[in-house]
């Protein structure tokens, strides 16, 4: 998941974590009132890994070590594995075990030296890509309550680190405090989206005009065989995506006819489909739904190798219940349908991105 324009190589490791700085050759007068870092001859990595298990055994509850094992792993910082062994933690900085001592410290090293050349390392992406759900969804037994805990966890794992005087940390606290008070909201909001998602007004014109709804559709009324023939081709009833979603529509084609009234006339034809990222850029109130119902949010077609939005603003259509779970920002991975009115839809929504996922990091297939 890294970027090979990304600024990994810095971020966390702009400062040097030796102990090459020489001690100044004069003294600094008390009156200067100049602060200063006691820097360490310890490996960033391992500093973080010491501080973080000291943090992981005064935990009591075993949901808060298990969602704190997911942060720490999540941030390429370990809880259980390290490098050095468990004996060697043992004898590690205590009296005449010099040697050990520099094994392990030489073991970190090694480690860091190999996450610099990759530029991997860099604990506020660590943290965004945490809190865009994709550690969540790695975890299905997760529910929305310990993810709220998950918050909590973060943020006080970040202040245990600056009270452990890793100063590496201190200047990029406020980032990471600014990207947990944003997906207070987002977070949760982004996971009962993606339940939502498409809506019954998308899924109408997924049914009839072109769509995965259309092309999975089986009517009841064909004969068996047909019947037979299209399910085992087209393997229909098969639950598909992402998300483990039912491809098999909710909708009869009378209800779905219902749904566009007034708004798609039903001889409308599909000119385009494609499967694209769109970033929501606004998003209409109730009252502006012409009344349709519906609330209107503008949408670009969002170029994840540029980082930019392209095109123009599109207009997509959703349900009030819907839209609210919406944030300016969102990513949707979804497929645009473009009917020759001009009328746009989406189906096929495999994810939700929160505005401050590093979209940048994540590879392209």
């Amino acid at each position: 998941m890294s970027n090979s324009n990304s600024s990994n190589n810095s971020g966390i490791f702009g400062s040097s974590s030796s102990s090459d700085t020489a001690s100044p050759a004069f003294a600094i007068p008390k009156e200067a009132n100049i602060s200063t870092h006691k820097f360490s001859d310890e490996p960033l990595l391992l500093r973080l890994d010491i501080a973080t298990h000291g943090f992981y055994r005064e935990l009591k509850d075993a949901t808060d070590k298990r969602l704190m094992e997911i942060i720490a792993n999540t941030a390429n910082v370990n809880v259980r594995t390290r490098p050095a062994g468990k004996k060697e933690f043992t004898k590690y900085n205590k009296p005449g075990e010099g040697e050990n001592t520099r094994n392990v410290r030489l073991k970190y090293r090694l480690r860091e030296e190999l996450l610099r050349q990759s530029g991997t390392f860099d604990l506020q992406w660590g943290i965004k890509w945490l809190l865009s759900f994709v550690a969540l969804l790695d975890t299905p037994v997760l529910n929305l309550a310990e993810a709220s805990r998950l918050l909590e966890l973060v943020d006080m794992w970040l202040k245990a680190l600056v009270s452990a005087n890793i100063h590496e940390i201190v200047s990029e606290l406020p980032a990471m405090e600014d990207t947990i008070a944003i997906a207070q909201d987002e977070m949760l909001c982004q996971r009962t989206l993606s339940e939502k998602l498409p809506g019954q007004f998308n899924s109408a014109c997924s049914l009839l005009f072109a769509g995965e709804l259309k092309t999975n559709f089986i009517d009841a009324n064909m004969p068996k065989w047909v019947l037979e023939l299209r399910a085992r081709d087209s393997q229909s009833t098969e639950r598909i995506g992402a998300r483990g979603r039912d491809v098999v529509p909710s909708l009869s084609i009378a209800e779905a006819q219902e749904c566009v009234s007034g708004i798609v006339p039903l001889d409308t034809g599909c000119k385009s489909s494609g499967a694209v990222d769109l970033r929501i850029n606004s998003i209409g109130n109730d009252g502006d739904s012409n009344g349709d119902g519906l609330v209107q949010v503008g949408v670009y077609v969002f170029d994840r190798q540029h980082m930019a939005d392209k095109g123009e603003q599109l207009m997509l259509r959703f349900e009030p219940e819907i839209a609210m779970e919406m944030r300016v920002g969102f990513v949707l991975e979804a497929t645009l349908h473009t009917l020759d009115n001009g009328c746009n839809y989406i189906d096929a929504v495999t994810m939700v991105w929160p505005s401050y996922t590093p979209l940048d990091y994540v590879e392209m297939f």
